[in-house]
């Protein structure tokens, strides 16, 4: 992965949850989901999520038991983010 250093406290990032569940959202709701980790800063403890897989877990959003199979995940993901879509 990527090295990233935190521009306020000249540290890098370490990680904080390797496995964080991102689902990424539209305007009409779940669009897919993807597999990432957490790093934190030690310094001011700022959190970002980086490291995503190269394809989603799932973007069949429009898949009859999507809402069922994210539901499922999210029961049992150590943590979960989201990605909202924002000007």
């Amino acid at each position: 992965m990527t090295k990233l250093v935190c521009v306020k406290c000249q540290c890098e990032l370490v990680p904080e949850t390797n496995g964080t569940t991102v689902v990424e959202m539209a305007s009409f709701g779940p669009y897919k989901v993807w597999d990432a980790d957490t790093l934190k800063c030690p310094g001011c403890g700022v959190e970002i999520v980086a490291g995503f897989g190269d394809a989603p877990l799932r973007a069949d959003h429009y898949a009859k038991d999507f809402s069922e199979w994210l539901y499922n995940l999210k029961e049992k993901a150590c943590r979960v983010e989201y990605d909202y879509e924002r000007p």
